[in-house]
């Protein structure tokens, strides 16, 4: 009789944790005006966007971290920044030390 009630509560405990995983698993997409996903793209800096911008057209979402006047050379990131980066489908930066370390 026990193992009956044991076995209940594991089923119960089970059904929680899934409930609990599902419900974590919500979704923030960004969507095109026909309903399909966009593609998050970030950016270092703002040239480097609009080339993504004007390749990507509606289908991509672009960020550019740095807006205009920021020396890429002295750039620092910020939490901000790095929530971005971490959320991003695609990163775009120029390389070749153009921004400053992280």
């Amino acid at each position: 009789m026990q193992m009956k009630h044991l076995r209940k509560l594991f089923l119960m405990m089970m059904m929680l944790v899934g409930m609990i995983v599902v419900a974590a698993c919500g979704s923030d997409e960004i969507t095109t005006d026909n309903g399909e996903e966009k593609i998050v793209v970030v950016t270092t800096i703002a040239q480097i966007a609009d080339g993504v911008k004007n390749i990507g057209g509606d289908q991509v979402e672009v960020v550019s971290l740095m807006g205009p006047g920021v020396d890429p050379h002295l750039y620092k990131a910020t939490q901000s920044d790095m929530k971005k980066l971490e959320q991003a489908d695609m990163i775009f930066y120029n390389g070749l030390h153009l921004e400053g370390k992280c």
